[in-house]
């Protein structure tokens, strides 16, 4: 092969041209390159270790044309001391930028053939740590890819694996964003192309490290990843490890104590159902258990006055997240199953309207947006006086959130999406209004303008005989008209302030 004689030449750049040349040919269909191949790998690897180093250009071409051969060519026998020639000269330039790109490709040919030595499994130690404290994105690309083929092709030992899978778990912790980000990237693929007994066998030892990102990781991204890769885990897992799965949910739940289990258990209950959707079904009766346990204590954390100060109750610092995130999984759990709303067992919705008012604008919003869903699902009706006195669609609950919904309206953190969801919520209540018969028309106007004055008086309830009102829709339109009154004018003062507030021009007197 004239190429190959090429490559005894004593000149650098002959030796370059004839080694690009050899890795040019191998992909072509010639009879002699499978006799060749063998005396072209030999003469490649002399070549490298004439040099003695891998600082040469010379090296750098050689190591990409005999990659291109090991890779592209047919299969050739490589010595078992030449592989470990080769990965001791690898090795220390792995963290070399200017020789990184000639150093990846010979690796990922090497593992593309599966030539085992023992040596190659302490390499991929090295890479492993190069692929999370690398700041190079294109050399974590380089190390995931070398080191996924290799995990998935080589033959792993039990103990190998686990100690593989303990150091990538460990390192979701990893200091900088870039490293547990490249972590991610890298385990998502493992659970996407892992065997499924394996990805069963490590779900435990991955879901809990995942489940700390969620919690405690300060970069959104981070905890976005995270949060895809519990769900894409969860639907690889069976039945039995699934319910390992939920019973570290329910065990978070429980700990009175650390409100971030608590909350992050729900957000993962969130995942679940996003990801099985109608499969979920199963463990909703459980995941509605733990929620309601959730919105029971938050509920109890603080007493939110109807008639309170709207600065002094948002101003006050709680543990808004187990609120809002159980908010959050039961909206989601509606979603996906509406007829769950209509039975009075299933939902606590007592809770769920007790925190309309919660001092945390995220646990209003969330608050509203499921009564919407209720009343979605239930056809208007005269309110129920079958119901607890807190249900919603009972004739006492349904004026209290009518009452709720209407300082909602006044708050100064009220945006649109929720300006919105109240205003509809209020027009099914005041439809449901318009259903009770009006027993005493004559006193109607009365008992509003009561009603009215009872709740302006700062600290006062309305008594229970008012609370009762046989029609409240009077008392819903003068209670909205007198806020929309009291906003205009508030309006219209703010305006003249700010008018009066620029300086008057005054011409000088000539």
């Amino acid at each position: 092969m004239v190429v190959g004689n090429t490559l005894y030449s004593t000149s650098a750049p002959v030796l370059s041209l004839g080694l690009r040349c050899a890795a040019g040919l191998v992909k072509c269909p010639l009879k002699s390159l499978e006799k060749s191949l063998p005396v072209l790998v030999r003469q490649i690897l002399d070549i490298i270790k004439q040099a003695g180093n891998t600082e040469s250009e010379l090296v750098q071409v050689a190591f990409k044309s005999l990659a291109t051969i090991l890779r592209d060519g047919p299969a050739v026998e490589v010595k078992e001391k030449d592989l470990v020639f080769l990965i001791e000269l690898l090795s220390p330039d792995l963290e070399e930028p200017s020789r990184q790109a000639s150093v990846f490709t010979m690796l990922r040919a090497i593992v593309s053939r599966k030539f085992v030595v023992p040596e190659i499994y302490d390499l991929m130690e090295k890479v492993s740590e190069i692929m999370v404290t690398s700041q190079s994105p294109q050399v974590q690309e380089l190390c995931r890819g070398v080191l996924l083929q290799f995990l998935l092709d080589y033959p792993q030992g039990k103990g190998r694996l686990r100690k593989q899978m303990t150091f990538l778990a460990k390192n979701l912790s990893y200091i900088h964003e870039s490293g547990r980000k490249s972590i991610m990237e890298l385990l998502s693929a493992i659970v996407a192309k892992f065997q499924v007994a394996l990805v069963r066998e490590y779900a435990d030892l991955l879901f809990v490290a995942l489940v700390m990102v969620v919690a405690n990781d300060d970069s959104s991204k981070c905890r976005e990843m995270a949060a895809h890769l519990i769900r894409s885990l969860f639907s690889r897992l069976d039945e039995e490890h699934r319910n390992i799965i939920l019973s570290h949910l329910h065990s978070w739940a429980a700990q009175l104590a650390q409100p971030q289990l608590t909350w992050v258990s729900s957000q993962v209950y969130g995942f679940i159902v996003d990801e099985l959707q109608a499969e979920s079904l199963p463990y909703i009766s459980s995941i509605l258990k733990d929620l309601r346990a959730a919105l029971q204590r938050s509920s109890l954390s603080i007493e939110v006055s109807q008639d309170e100060d709207e600065a002094s109750t948002m101003d006050i610092d709680l543990e808004w997240q187990v609120s809002y995130y159980a908010l959050t999984v039961l909206f989601k759990i509606l979603r996906v199953f509406p007829y769950l709303a209509a039975p009075d067992d299933k939902i606590a919705w007592n809770l769920v309207s007790s925190h309309l008012l919660y001092p945390h604008a995220w646990v209003r919003t969330a608050a509203c947006r499921l009564l919407g869903l209720l009343f979605t699902a239930v056809p208007v009706a005269i309110p129920r006086v079958d119901l607890d006195a807190g249900h919603p669609l009972s004739r006492e609950g349904m004026q209290d959130t009518a009452k709720k919904l209407c300082q909602q309206l006044k708050s100064e953190n009220l945006d649109e999406a929720l300006g919105l969801q109240v205003v509809k919520n209020l027009f099914y209540v005041g439809k449901c209004f318009y259903l009770i018969p009006v027993v005493n028309p004559s006193a109607i106007e009365d008992d509003t303008e009561e009603m009215l004055d009872n709740e302006a008086d700062e600290g006062t309830k309305v008594d229970e005989e008012k609370s009762k009102n046989p029609n409240p829709l009077p008392w819903l339109f003068s209670k909205l008209s007198y806020q929309m009154k009291s906003a205009h004018i508030a309006r219209q003062s703010r305006a003249k302030c700010s008018v009066s507030s620029f300086p008057v021009l005054i011409e000088p007197y000539i």
